[in-house]
């Protein structure tokens, strides 16, 4: 493995580029300009980090690079001889002699511990070595050796630029170092003609401007991928903060919902029950009927309050799982006409018309009797509470076309938009605006159906049209019914 100095424990080995600089400024998005003359980072922590991730997700290329120019310079003395023939084993001894084994050897000095992209000036020498060779073959070699030679170093210097990874401005030094020297050789050392010279310095700096311009932008590409993968991983980090925050504070709202409901329905226990016992003057009449009334209206007030607080303990057990069922047998029709009886007077006082069938012969079921009763009493409660004076609720259960048993609410109320549908069934959402609203609630009753439902394998369904009504249907599935014979036993036998 290639070190990474003393910052490789600030940074991600496993994904190459890190998200040391996200980390670092959680809260705003680092400064991801880039130096169009140096393509460097203004900001040095970001700099470094992208250093480190390109030069270990590059190095292995490079070191290929190098080895392969290696091989390829070295093929070249096959036509040492029929072009430089007057010292083909001077250019023997720089190819095969200095050059390659120092290219070899910086592609293993690159394997060693200590390497790190610090070093990619050294990296860069592998495009000087070659060239500077072809440098001193030009420089000692006679006519027409030392002016063809050249077209050598457009091939090092194109191939070095193009498959370059790291750092551009380490192969822009190189090229002009080549450039540099080779000015000097065919200047001062081993002069060329006037006219191969304007034609070889033409043809090089051409060379040499195009690789350099490709690797220019190669590079300025790489960063600005490096700094769109930055932007979605902080983005990403940040999402993942907002979501455990969030995810925290449903926690601790489910905590204190429970917490709450258990100290409010105590004493709300109370107060119903000694309330119930001055309305029926169970020990002795009160000195004055209005006291009876009140205590009345007292016990009504407390029973409806007490079954907000039960919905919320509900709703809050469901939303954190806790909500477990209590199953066993239980006859549909016989409990359905016990949560009806306690509807009858209230749908008398309001006008309304309150109707309950048995459509057809329905099997016993498996179920939690509360929460199975909880269902009707919501649904048949929200029905009453939305439909006007004078209208209906039919209350039904039989069996779907699909043999499941199927509790079947409708009125004749409001009715609910269509785009409405789906936000009712979230806690706490009532439709109404909240300065207009001319019904009662807490907006539990449904969101609680549709999790009681779910723990029963079931459905709750909702058709409305505006002005016309809704109907609710809680469908149980007929893997939960059981033989008659069964209900007396533990172990029931399933019809589904």
């Amino acid at each position: 493995m290639l070190g990474h100095g003393k910052v490789s424990k600030r940074f991600d080995s496993k994904q190459g580029n890190s998200s040391a600089a996200s980390e670092a400024m959680p809260d705003r998005m680092p400064d991801f300009s880039i130096s169009l003359a140096t393509l460097r980072f203004r900001d040095p922590v970001i700099e470094e980090t992208y250093q480190v991730g390109n030069f270990a997700q590059n190095v292995p290329l490079t070191r290929f690079s190098i080895a392969g120019g290696a091989f390829i310079f070295a093929i070249y003395a096959l036509l040492d001889p029929y072009i430089i023939p007057d010292i083909v084993y001077e250019a023997w001894a720089i190819r095969l002699g200095i050059v390659c084994p120092l290219l070899m050897a910086i592609v293993a000095y690159s394997y060693t511990s200590s390497f790190s992209y610090r070093h990619q000036g050294v990296l860069g020498l592998s495009l000087a070595l070659p060239s500077l060779g072809v440098v001193a073959m030009a420089a000692i070699a006679e006519s027409p050796g030392n002016h063809l030679y050249y077209a050598g170093i457009i091939i090092i210097i194109g191939y070095n630029n193009c498959l370059w990874r790291l750092g551009y401005m380490h192969s822009t030094f190189m090229s002009l170092l080549v450039l540099v020297c080779y000015e000097i050789v065919v200047f001062f050392i081993n002069p060329l003609p006037d006219y191969i010279l304007l034609n070889n310095n033409a043809f090089l700096c051409f060379a040499i401007g195009v690789s350099v311009f490709v690797n220019y932008i190669q590079e300025y590409q790489l960063r600005k991928s490096f700094v769109d993968k930055e932007k979605l991983r902080a983005e990403q980090m940040r999402s993942e903060r907002l979501l455990s925050r969030s995810e925290a504070a449903n926690r601790a709202k489910n905590d204190f919902l429970a917490i709450m409901s258990h100290e409010l329905r105590t004493p709300l226990n109370a107060i119903i029950g000694f309330s119930e016992i001055i309305a029926n003057q169970m020990f002795g009449p009160v000195g004055q009927e209005k006291y009876a009334d009140y205590a009345g209206d007292i016990r009504s007030s407390g029973t409806h309050l007490l079954s907000i607080i039960n919905d919320i303990l509900d709703i809050s057990k469901a939303e954190a799982g806790k909500l477990s069922l209590e199953e066993e047998p239980i006859d549909p029709v016989d409990a359905l006409n016990r949560s009806m009886h306690m509807f009858r007077q209230r749908a008398s006082e309001i006008g309304v018309d309150l109707t309950f069938r048995v459509r057809d012969d329905i099997p016993w079921i498996i179920a939690d009797p509360r929460l199975f009763n909880q269902v009707a009493i919501n649904l048949t409660s929200n029905a009453l509470k939305f439909t006007p004076e004078g209208g209906r609720v039919w209350i039904e259960i039989g069996l779907d076309h699909l043999g499941n048993f199927a509790l079947s609410v409708k009125d004749t109320g409001i009715g609910i938009k269509h785009e409405d549908v789906k936000r009712i069934f979230e806690p706490f959402v009532q439709v109404e605006n909240a300065m207009s609203r001319t019904h009662q609630g807490t907006g539990l009753g449904l969101p609680l159906v549709r999790k009681i439902m779910n723990l029963h394998g079931g459905t709750i369904e909702l058709e409305s049209t505006v002005g016309e009504g809704t109907t609710a249907t809680a469908t149980f599935p007929k893997s939960r019914f059981i033989a008659p014979e069964a209900t007396g036993d533990r172990k029931w036998n399933s019809l589904g």
